[in-house]
């Protein structure tokens, strides 16, 4: 059996290439990731310990909170701390240190630098160079304030030279620091794409707005005294109440850990990807050796009748299913790491300043990827071999067998269970105030209703096969009726062909009309909110780092402004009166020009009631967290500041309020540097807003890190994001339609050679190549439009159940892009047309004679 099988997997290599490319296209996608991730992660573990090299201890503030956007937040230190941690016995040297990021660079012609990647830290020098992880390679150190030193990359980027002017964006305006030097990060030019600029300790407390303070004091053991030991002996001094002492290792794995995390979520978005290819590609591995086997069948029987039996029939499948799952992983994981490579490169060429160094390419990301693509193929094949092992071999050698899978009543009534069970889950969506805590549970019932879907395949595809090629009999004559007798005479070919259609284009549809009615909704709460006519913003929406009260004073002079009003921006601890804490990001607002510019709308209260001392409290997580107007919180800021707040009203405005709101002056209480990071304008009645664009762009001017825009330029920014996160997972799902085209050119291909005596019975009756060609094409449009009309239903339906299930926050509009639903209909039939162009041209060059006498 075992050579019989190989012999026959041999013969037939051809018929299987396509199965290969799916399972190969999935591994690769999945293999790429994992490898690509196990080399990110390995050059941040490298990049952070040659950062904390000479470093043995490590002394730093309490943590405040852990912030939303990820990291803790720790208080300071006394700049008294470096003096006691110095005289701890076995401490050699200690330096101190701080940081700051809310800053940004400008190049040499004045624009920002960074942007949203890597961000840009303003820092002190280490004198000490057994400590510093960097070492000046051109110039020198900093020696007094006003001088500064700027890593290689950024150096290279500006471009400047030592003696040039660095201009730094601060909240308090422009600082300009002599470059004394630039500097390596070990032997990388900078620190994963950091901008370092380091300068003297005075002018980075200065820059932080934390003079007399530090981050943090490094200390370096004396010799014979581990870090373990000096980290016990500094502790055990207590040299400031509640801070933190850890071994310089520990800090480096920490530190990586954190940007690992951010990196992570990504690596599980492109996994997810890769799965729903691997997912489609079930189908298609499916259908395949369905047809395979179907052709076989006489082949089967003789088997059967000479004595073979079921289990050896069932391993012969399974083992033809297991060699192609094994040739195809191994190859799709040598594509998965060229393209870990290809993506490295791109990373680096997109400002992720790495360090050259080869992939890491671990047994287990490789043991990982074959055997997924091995359990995908063999589970696939599973059911087509358990099927062919029960055909008895005497029905077994009959010419034709009959697919009776649409009257499965099990497969109806599991169906219609599936379907059941997910409407039910999705039901919260359809309530008057549904809570996000439902989300997993309505996530759940989506699924559900999918796989019920593709399991009532069979049952619905014949008479949907029937009224999607209902036109084609008029339409092309007796092409057309054999076209669509072709399409629903094996119905559970059909669904599984459709199938793999059907999910890509389930999602396309579903994130199309998604993102849609997310931009109508945040378009429709703007235009109906701002009653102002422009915005100013921070360029880069990845900070709160925006402007200080300068920038809207100076607004608010320009001749034909009638109003304008600032929101600062604060993170901070939230404590509710229970004594739960959590992470808030609180907004800043003047009440009284804020009610001018924007129209919130209000559950208990009005914002006008808000004074400092007071905060204002969305109606869903006041619910949440039981909260009435009276109650108190406190809210502990990054500077350390802890303030008591008396809520003085509901709001149920998510979009252009948010959960937590005080007055400015509050929130600037909890920060060191206070900054606006958003600006609103009014023109003055009788005033075209256009008259006063100059003179706002002259000022904003003068804030090279904000955008001035008006009302159509705010939104059309909003939509821009959003398109653009849009068309990134257009181009993950292409993977999974490109496997969709694959399975139906396969399933024609498979299925032609099935039908060759017929195809030489209609050739020889009169039927001319053309004709057959047009057959087998638009065989393959009704699949294709079977498959993209299901899919778009599909998508319809999730994405307004979604919609509906976050009608809380602020998802107000439910939007279809009919022109971009055309596209997808026109892009599902181009598929069908694509994917039939071999096989009707090969259906067309059989020879007839042979053709007929085929077995």
């Amino acid at each position: 059996m075992t050579r019989t099988t190989l012999r026959d997997l041999w013969a037939h290599k051809r018929r299987l290439i396509s199965t290969c490319i799916a399972v190969l296209l999935g591994v690769a996608f999945m293999s790429g990731t994992l490898v690509l991730t196990s080399t990110i992660n390995s050059v941040f573990d490298d990049l952070f310990a040659a950062g904390t090299k000479g470093t043995d201890a490590v002394v730093r503030g309490p943590v405040l909170f852990k912030s939303e956007r990820g990291g803790e937040q720790r208080d300071r230190l006394p700049e008294d701390v470096v003096t006691k941690v110095r005289a701890v016995p076995g401490v050699a040297a200690a330096s101190p240190a701080i940081a700051s990021f809310e800053f940004t660079l400008l190049n040499k012609k004045g624009d920002p630098m960074g942007g949203a990647g890597p961000p840009t830290i303003i820092g002190s020098w280490d004198t000490d160079p057994t400590l510093n992880p960097y070492q000046v390679v051109s110039g020198r150190a900093p020696e007094a304030n006003g001088e500064a030193v700027i890593n290689r990359a950024a150096a290279n980027d500006g471009p400047f030279e030592v003696g040039d002017t660095l201009v730094l964006v601060t909240p308090e305006g422009q600082q300009k620091l002599k470059l004394v030097g630039i500097s390596r990060f070990g032997d990388a030019d900078s620190s994963g794409g950091v901008i370092s600029v380091a300068t003297t300790l005075a002018q980075a407390q200065t820059l932080a707005g934390a003079s007399n303070k530090l981050d943090q004091v490094n200390a370096r053991a004396k010799a014979g005294i581990s870090p373990d030991q000096l980290v016990t002996q500094l502790r055990a001094a207590k040299v400031a109440p509640g801070a933190n002492v850890i071994t310089g290792e520990a800090l480096a794995k920490e530190q990586a850990t954190d940007l690992k995390d951010v990196f992570g979520f990504f690596s599980k978005i492109l996994l997810t990807f890769a799965f729903i290819a691997l997912f489609v590609g079930i189908f298609i591995i499916s259908n395949t050796f369905s047809i395979l086997l179907a052709q076989r069948t006489k082949q089967l029987a003789l088997m059967r009748a000479l004595g073979a039996s079921r289990r050896q029939v069932l391993g012969s499948v399974l083992l033809e299913a297991g060699i192609i799952g094994v040739i195809s992983a191994l190859l799709g994981f040598v594509a998965g790491v060229g393209l870990a490579q290809a993506a490295f490169v791109l990373l680096r060429k997109a400002g992720l300043d790495l360090p050259s160094t080869g992939l890491t390419i671990t047994a287990g990301n490789a043991a990982v990827s074959i055997l997924v693509g091995l359990a995908i193929t063999a589970g696939s094949a599973m059911l087509p071999a358990i099927r062919a092992t029960r055909v008895p071999p005497i029905a077994a050698l009959q010419d034709v067998a009959t697919d009776e899978s649409d009257r499965s009543r099990f497969r109806a009534a599991t169906g219609a269970v599936a379907a059941v069970i997910g409407v039910v889950l999705l039901l919260p969506s359809f309530g008057s105030d549904p809570s996000t805590d439902r989300l997993p549970t309505i996530g759940l019932g989506m699924a559900l209703v999918v796989v019920a879907v593709l399991i009532l395949g069979p049952v619905y595809a014949r008479p949907l096969s029937n009224l999607v090629g209902s036109p084609l009999p008029k339409l092309k004559g007796v092409t057309g009726r054999l076209s669509r007798q072709n399409a629903t005479r094996n119905p559970r070919r059909t669904a599984s062909t459709a199938s793999a259609l059907i999910i890509g284009v389930t999602l396309i549809g579903f994130i199309t009309i998604f993102a849609n009615s997310a931009q109508s909704s945040v378009t429709k709460s703007i235009s109906g909110g701002f009653k102002g006519d422009y915005i100013v913003q921070p360029a880069s929406q990845q900070t709160f780092a925006g402007a200080g009260p300068e920038l809207s004073e100076r607004m608010a002079k320009v001749p034909g402004v009638a109003d304008v009003t600032a929101i600062a921006g604060a993170e901070a601890l939230l404590e509710l009166p229970d004594g739960t804490k959590s992470p808030a990001i609180l907004a800043g607002i003047d009440p009284a020009t804020y009610t001018k510019l924007f129209d919130a709308k209000m559950e208990r209260g009005a914002l006008t009631d808000l004074r400092d001392g007071q905060i204002v409290v969305d109606r869903q997580v006041a619910e949440k967290n039981k909260l009435s107007i009276g109650d108190s919180v406190k809210l502990t800021g990054r500077n350390g500041a802890t303030l008591t707040f008396k809520v003085a009203a509901i709001s149920d405005e998510r979009v252009l309020l948010g959960q937590w709101s005080t007055t400015r002056a509050d929130a600037s209480r909890l920060t060191e540097q206070p900054t606006d990071f958003l600006v609103a304008i009014k023109a003055a009645a009788g005033t075209p807003p256009a008259s006063l664009r100059p003179e706002l762009k002259k000022i904003a001017k003068d804030f090279p890190t904000m955008k001035l825009q008006d009302r159509e330029e705010f939104t059309g920014s909003i939509v821009t994001q959003i398109s653009a996160l849009l068309n990134v997972i257009y181009g993950l799902l292409a993977v999974s339609v490109v496997i969709a085209l694959i399975g139906i050119a396969n399933t024609l291909s498979l299925s032609i050679h099935e039908r060759t005596r017929e195809v030489g019975l209609l050739r020889a009756t009169g039927m001319t190549r053309r004709q057959l060609r047009s057959s087998v094409r638009w065989e393959a449009v009704i699949v294709a439009l079977m498959g993209t009309g299901i899919g778009l239903l599909l998508g319809l339906g999730l994405s307004f159940t979604l919609i509906q299930a976050l009608k809380s926050q602020g998802f107000n509009t439910f939007a279809i892009p009919v022109g971009g639903l055309v596209t997808v209909v026109v892009f599902g039939a181009a598929v069908g047309v694509i994917a039939s162009i071999r096989p009707a041209s090969k259906a067309a060059k059989l020879n007839v004679l042979e053709a007929i006498s085929s077995e």
